[in-house]
């Protein structure tokens, strides 16, 4: 594997989590597997429905798509399942690599129907009696409590890399390219620059950046130079044509478009919000 995960450390993490939030937290893996979860034990709702080979088929694949969305994000992901419960996730990201997801789940708002969730289950031949105990049983909750679960599962997700408790395996490919992307960001970076430098084909580049970030490599390079264009907005006094330099770009016209194409802002905008916002901070 790619990611090492501190289990141990992990499972305090999630504990903790649910201490304070009632919710039962899960990670995945890069591939979106299930590796650990607290409580260990799925709630009676989701036994039930996994106990049809359709529920638990369409459950698997709820929780890929999910990985799927949040790997292209860097924010928590708010979403319904298949069964019509709320879910969260939000990537682990470890030196710009999405290594795996967390992920809190089985969450109703304190004023849903069960008629909206039943009529998306009723298929699976579960009785509505009994789905119906499940359901009651299961954490509700109110928006500004789902809101401020979402800030922690940010939060928490962030922390799994500050404190190590996930991390790259080694001297792999898996390290060497973002390592590299980032040392490099200011230079010109052609495929075939990055691929003779990590001694690497064009189909195993594609692969592994699909694989990593989800896009291809020069997808990635502009994402990873518009953040630091956004940095410097945010942390220098530098003007827009230094930024573009500092940031890998060679001509500010073409900074300035795909900045503004990126963010839906130019330059000069993005760093006046942001000063307006850290005022009122």
């Amino acid at each position: 594997m790619r990611a090492m995960f501190d289990r141990a450390e992990l499972t305090v993490l999630l504990q903790d989590f649910y201490e304070l939030t009632g919710l039962r937290a899960v990670v995945f893996d890069a591939s979106g597997a299930d590796i650990l979860s607290y409580p260990h034990e799925l709630p009676l709702f989701c036994r039930l429905i996994r106990s049809t080979a359709n529920g638990h088929e369409n459950c698997i694949r709820c929780d890929q798509n999910a990985c799927k969305m949040a790997q292209k994000s860097s924010k928590t992901l708010v979403y319904s399942c298949h069964a019509g419960l709320l879910e969260m996730i939000m990537p682990i990201r470890v030196e710009e690599v999405t290594v795996g997801y967390l992920l809190l789940g089985h969450i109703v708002l304190e004023d849903a129907a069960f008629r909206q969730v039943y009529d998306r289950c009723c298929g699976y031949g579960v009785l509505e009696g009994t789905l119906r105990d499940a359901y009651e049983a299961l954490p509700h909750i109110s928006k500004k409590v789902l809101s401020a679960a979402g800030d922690l599962l940010s939060l928490a997700a962030k922390a799994l890399y500050q404190e190590r408790l996930a991390r790259l395996a080694p001297e792999s490919h898996y390290t060497k390219l973002p390592r590299f992307l980032s040392e490099h960001l200011t230079e010109p970076l052609s495929c075939e620059r990055v691929c003779k430098a990590l001694s690497l084909s064009r189909s195993r580049l594609y692969h592994l950046s699909y694989e990593l970030y989800g896009c291809g490599i020069s997808e990635q390079i502009t994402k990873m130079r518009i953040e630091r264009a956004q940095d410097l907005l945010c942390d220098t006094t530098y003007s827009i044509t230094d930024i573009s330099e500092k940031s890998g770009f060679r001509d500010p016209n073409y900074f300035y478009r795909v900045f503004r194409r990126s963010t839906g802002m130019t330059p000069k905008e993005y760093r006046k919000r942001f000063q307006k916002e850290s005022k009122n901070t």
